[in-house]
């Protein structure tokens, strides 16, 4: 017995097993065959190739014209002239064979090229020169020329040996010879997998120690990527720690190493008719593969994933061909495809897509499948990517695989359980498939657009598991399927349409809004209204790169302490609340940033402010804004105090001064539902919309209606409106509108004030339609605006070249709850205003624009949502009333009947 002693960095254990010398080759070198511990992808050791073995090992070979040497890695070339037996063992060898009867030539020479190794012998079939038969012209001939002459023959000689037929003409004769000319060789199609008997005590070097520690039984610890634990990946037939007996695959699904593999394809050499149906998870990955060799030399076909789309290669032995599907599959649902080959042509069609067709090169027509068919993958990946194209298996699920109408089971054959089904398309061998949770949806109907998912249990701590409880040993039961709904339904089905005036979140549920994109280069401003369940959580996040590096803002829960966390490109800065929140109360936190300086408000506490690192200043942020967490399908998973999702309810968010719609305006969301809160029972009557203040809340009546729930009727008629502060009327009238615009106004109205803040007028664009989506602009178009601020009364107008702002006789306050006059007068760039016909103030605005362009809506008493100075200062409505509006000195608005639209109007 040969030993092969390596030195190398890992746990390096080689079995050579030796060949009993016979009569014709005492004097030749034994075959060997060498198995190190390892696998492929960590230890760099084979020269040529490296095969992954399901028991934790692997094995090296070499290309086709070179020779395995004694040390079991490295490789030399052949001697063409001399036929060594050590390469039929080491390529387990399939021998095609010409007999004439049972005699034959014992000195058997190489055969060459890209196939497998082939014995030749000599034959009295026909007139050829039986010392210069070539199997490969054989073959070539039988396909081009005349083909049935050769099966003719072929039958003739299987019917004197007594063997079976071969799966294609090309094979013109393949035996299992192994046992009657080397009686140590492996019979191919090889699917067993070969394990040490004896392992040599070898030095691990401490640096690749895996850190998978499972105790996996006859299978092998795994370091799952996605889940980040490990798991056992488990011979077939085999499941969960230990890799226990018993398990039953229905539905497969597969980890990017798994395969199964099963007897090669019969009577498919000229046509294959299959369809597969798959659940992806990844966009590249190995569907299908069988071929000629197992290194894909020669005749092959494959399906594989490439960048989610589908594509299939085939080759006849003269020309590779591929086509590709039109359109990509969907990821993490059921796709369909469907491939007929017909000679040297492919049709393919996905899903219910253009079908596409495609042609191979060369004369040949037919495909050799001497290699089993394998699905989601291979053993021996590593050499068959040059020819598929991808260097990774299926991730993802299997149902149904029919081939030639044969329907195709991903389990062993088990006669006493299904005495009925045949063994020839139950799968042979397998590695590392389980049963696909997926596929308790399979029949679930979702309704309203919700996606059915297996319910599984909660992973939000995986990455901070070290070692998983061991399941029990018999197998987990099925998982049951669940509908994850969209935004406004609810119920095991997605059956129940919500109220989501207050959204909840379940530390599994995210909302999705527009990027902000530029609209916070220098300045931001937001505040989140919330009621937390538990002391941690992300409750706002948002990325300008898709992993998460670079400009960011987060503002999350951790240890029930508030933070918001900044990074503008060059370095981090968290604020913290000065005291924790306590769950199950509403707080407000209120974030304010310009340049590198922020600050945090949270509810009554301390301001808490601090300047970010480095020298940048702008804060770019290009991907969606989530609220309530970042779903985990999300290509940005950043490190912050809190990763897990938010759990609570959120009755707010507004940005840069203007509150966002939390269901419509979200792009999307997952698994809100609806908050325990009184905006939930609908209480504003006749159209009203619900304003959650805390635990509270206020109704907006529509215009003709008052009272705190919008059921008392007001007199349209009356000529003196009364607003509360939460109070406006709009006028969109084009009549009204032309006498606003242009390079002059002339606008005279009376009003009283309860308050010393409130807005009075205002016109500007208007974005409420939802069209805009850049909600978070600070407002750097055409306006006009009149207002109390402190009691005093300020005009503010922008032309286009600049704000002009002027505080009108700073001495007088008009929050006296008594009536005044105001006249506002604008010529181009100068603007006028005058208070009880006291004297003029004047100012002018800078720059050379001289039109006011607003045709959109004039709003007086309030606004729904008002953004007012740079600076993100939100004016509150008018508390008081307002009569007598008449604009260019005598057209007179009726301020009830002529509005477009008006909320929580009474009548003084």
């Amino acid at each position: 017995m040969c030993v092969a002693r390596l030195v190398v960095v890992a746990l390096v254990v080689a079995l050579v097993v030796a060949t009993p010398p016979t009569p014709d080759t005492n004097k030749e070198k034994l075959p060997f065959e060498a198995v190190f511990q390892g696998l492929c992808e960590n230890i760099k050791l084979c020269e040529q190739l490296c095969f992954n073995l399901h028991d934790g090992t692997f094995e090296c070979t070499c290309h086709q014209g070179y020779n395995l040497e004694p040390d079991g890695y490295s490789c030399t070339r052949l001697n063409y002239t001399k036929l060594d037996s050590s390469i039929l063992y080491e390529k387990e060898a399939s021998f095609v064979a010409v007999l004439d009867d049972n005699d034959y030539q014992s000195d058997a020479s190489y055969q060459g090229g890209d196939g497998p190794h082939v014995a030749r012998f000599r034959s009295s079939l026909g007139h050829r020169d039986s010392n210069n038969i070539d199997y490969n012209q054989l073959i070539d001939r039988a396909d081009i020329l005349n083909y049935d002459k050769y099966k003719t023959e072929r039958e003739i000689v299987l019917e004197s040996l007594g063997g079976e037929e071969e799966t294609g003409p090309e094979t013109f004769l393949e035996l299992d010879l192994q046992d009657t000319f080397h009686p140590h060789t492996s019979p191919g199609p090889n699917l067993e997998q070969k394990v040490p008997s004896e392992v040599p005590n070898l030095q691990a070097t401490e640096s690749l120690t895996t850190l998978c520690q499972l105790e996996c039984g006859p299978g092998r610890c795994h370091l799952d990527a996605q889940a980040g634990v490990p798991r056992c990946m488990c011979p077939l037939g085999r499941a969960g720690r230990y890799c226990h007996p018993g398990a039953q695959v229905e539905t497969a699904r597969f980890h990017g190493s798994s395969w199964v593999g099963f007897a090669p394809l019969r009577e498919a050499y000229r046509d294959v008719q299959l369809t597969l149906e798959f659940k992806p998870e990844t966009p590249d990955g190995v569907l299908l593969v069988s071929g000629e060799n197992d290194d894909l030399s020669g005749d092959f076909m494959a399906a594989v994933l490439v960048e989610s789309f589908v594509e299939f290669r085939w080759d006849c032995g003269s020309g590779a061909g591929s086509v590709r599907s039109p359109e990509v599959v969907h990821m993490d649902e059921w796709n369909r495809l469907t491939v007929y080959r017909h000679r040297w042509d492919v049709w393919l069609q996905l899903n219910d897509g253009h079908h596409i067709q495609g042609r191979s090169e060369g004369l040949f027509s037919r495909i050799t499948f001497r290699e089993p068919l394998y699905v989601g993958g291979s053993n021996n990946l590593t050499s068959l990517a040059p020819r598929l194209g991808v260097t990774t298996g299926l991730q993802g699920c299997v149902r149904r695989l029919q081939v030639n109408d044969h329907v195709y089971r991903f389990r062993k054959s088990d006669p006493l359980r299904e005495p009925n089904l045949s063994s020839d398309y139950a799968a042979l061998d397998g590695w590392g498939i389980t049963e696909c949770i997926g596929d308790a949806c399979s029949e679930v109907e979702c309704q309203h657009g919700g996606k059915c998912v297996a319910s599984t249990q909660d992973t939000k701590n995986l990455s901070t598991v070290t070692t998983p409880t061991p399941p029990p040993f018999f197998a987990p039961p099925p998982p049951a399927p669940v509908c994850l709904c969209p935004l406004g339904y609810s119920g095991d089905f997605c059956e129940k349409q919500l109220n989501l005036e207050v959204p909840s979140f379940n530390g599994s549920s995210h909302l999705m809004f527009p990027a902000l994109g530029g609209s916070v280069l220098s300045w931001l401003e937001l505040e989140v209204v919330f009621r937390a369940a538990s002391t941690d959580g992300v409750l706002l996040y948002e990325s300008h790169r898709s992993d998460g590096t670079g400009d960011f803002i987060a503002l999350t829960l951790s240890q029930a302490h508030v933070l918001f966390t900044i990074d503008l490109g060059s370095g981090i800065l968290t604020l913290r609340s000065v005291y924790p929140i306590r769950p199950g109360i509403w707080h407000s936190a209120r974030v304010s940033r310009t340049g590198r300086w922020a600050w945090l408000y949270v509810d009554d506490q301390p301001v808490v402010s601090g300047l970010t690192p480095g020298g940048f200043t702008m804060l770019s942020l290009s991907h969606p804004l989530y609220l309530g967490g970042i779903p985990p399908t999300s290509t940005s998973q950043p490190v912050l105090p809190a990763s897990q999702a938010f759990t609570g309810c959120i009755q707010k968010l507004s940005l840069n001064g203007r509150p966002i719609h939390l269901v419509s305006g979200a792009v999307s969301g997952s698994n809100v539902d609806s908050c325990n809160h009184p905006c939930s029972q609908r209480p504003c009557d006749n159209g009203g919309i619900c304003e959650p203040h805390g635990p509270s809340y206020t109704c907006r009546c529509p215009l003709g209606f008052k009272d705190e729930h919008c059921r008392s009727r007001v007199v349209t008629q009356a000529a003196t409106p009364s607003f509360s502060g939460r109070s406006f009327l709009k006028y969109a009238d084009t009549e009204i509108m032309k006498r606003v615009s242009g390079d002059k106004l002339h606008l005279w109205l009376r009003f009283r004030s309860l308050t010393p803040d409130g807005l009075l007028v205002w016109a500007g664009e208007d974005d409420d339609d939802g069209e805009n989506k850049e909600v978070m602009l600070p407002p750097l178009g055409d306006s006009l605006s009149l207002e109390l601020q402190d009691g005093r009364l300020v005009l503010r107008y922008n032309l286009g070249s600049g704000f002009a702002q002027l505080l009108y006789n700073s001495s007088k306050r008009l929050d006296d709850g008594q009536w005044h006059t105001v006249r506002i007068y604008r010529y181009e760039r100068e603007g006028h205003l005058s208070v009880d016909d006291d004297e003029e103030n004047v100012v002018v605005s800078p720059g050379d624009l001289v039109q006011l362009n607003v045709d959109s809506a004039l709003y007086i008493g309030g606004r729904e949502t008002f953004r007012g100075s740079h600076s993100g200062y939100m004016a509150p409505g008018l508390t008081g009333c307002v009569a007598d509006l008449t604009l260019a000195t005598d057209y007179h608005v009726d301020l009830i009947t002529q509005a477009t639209a008006g909320q929580n109007i009474d009548y003084c």
